[in-house]
């Protein structure tokens, strides 16, 4: 179902130059009103599931703007591994381009979310993002490299989620105190001689079981990480060149029938052909639906184990060992 178009809504809000926060989900916003120009006070700017394809060239001037978060979700896949990120696209492609120079005077930006938008082939550069302390780059299977890091000597926060095509790094030498570095699935770096030894045996640098991007080949000589970037990999160790996504790792999108089995109860056992143990769960601020992934599953026996997070309901999560 679509999304309610709301431009003209944020235009009339916009209008007086005064919005320093805009937060939407499941809303349509294919293009960003002319209006939201004069709103140069702008600091918090999160599109998720909007149908986003694009920001307009005068985003650049949004130069107060402290986080940003673009994401899109597409009916292809939804992956439960990835709950980190805030430009987010809805059943289209999501990003198509952003400006060259988007982020050249954006000094203020200490929050970048960029995720699942498939056709995103570019990146503009971060050069002038020296406040940036989290980066998220997540399903973004169009993107062959990441922007040099020049500037991001702040940076404490890096999560790759994701990008099957990526085969290299860039020089880690300019961060200098990176407190979280999170691979998720494939890495082709890992295995084409970025890090020293070419293994193309390695199923990180096979074909992708799920999104089909060709196999690795190895780099050549010239092209292996900086001294800086190999001692970042082993000091996050256990947090990079780990699994690869495979297809029974996919979650699928809510549907009707999985929301009603479901009745709006968060963690409830649930039925699904074939699957042993299903639960009710809402990914990504989507509906509560009957979900065969394992990993919500997991999560909330852990939680309640360890007495985190909310309480839980005796009643519907005894399955998950709520006593």
């Amino acid at each position: 179902m679509d999304p309610k178009d709301i431009t003209a809504k944020v235009a009339h809000l916009a209008t007086m130059g005064l919005l320093q926060i805009v937060q939407l989900t499941n809303r349509k916003l294919e293009v960003l009103p002319e209006e939201l120009r004069g709103c140069t006070d702008m600091r918090y700017l999160s599109l998720v599931y909007t149908h986003t394809q694009t920001l307009p060239v005068w985003a650049k001037e949004l130069k107060q703007l402290e986080y940003l978060y673009v994401q899109k979700f597409t009916l292809i896949v939804l992956v439960i591994l990835l709950v980190f990120s805030h430009v987010e696209g809805k059943m289209t492609i999501g990003l198509v381009k952003l400006p060259d120079d988007m982020f050249d005077e954006m000094s203020s930006l200490t929050t970048l979310h960029l995720g699942s938008n498939l056709a995103l082939t570019q990146l503009p550069s971060f050069h002038g993002l020296t406040s940036l302390e989290m980066l998220v780059v997540a399903v973004s299977l169009s993107l062959l490299e990441l922007p040099a890091f020049d500037s991001l000597y702040k940076l404490e926060r890096l999560i790759i989620g994701i990008m099957p095509q990526l085969d290299s790094l860039p020089d880690f030498l300019p961060i200098h105190d990176l407190k979280s570095f999170v691979i998720m699935d494939r890495g082709m770096w890992c295995c084409n001689g970025f890090l020293g030894e070419c293994d193309l045996q390695n199923p990180l640098c096979g074909v992708h079981p799920v999104w089909g991007s060709p196999a690795a080949s190895c780099l050549p000589a010239n092209r292996t990480a900086s001294r800086a970037t190999l001692d970042a990999i082993a000091k996050f160790s256990k947090s990079v060149c780990g699994g690869l996504l495979r297809p029974t790792d996919d979650q699928p999108p809510p549907t009707e029938e999985s929301m009603t089995s479901c009745g709006g109860i968060l963690y409830r056992q649930c039925e699904l052909p074939g699957i042993p143990k299903a639960i009710c769960y809402n990914a990504r601020f989507m509906g509560t639906a009957c979900t065969p992934s394992k990993y919500p599953i997991e999560m909330r026996r852990r939680q309640i184990a360890q007495g985190v997070d909310d309480p839980c309901t005796p009643v519907y999560e005894a399955w998950l060992g709520c006593k």
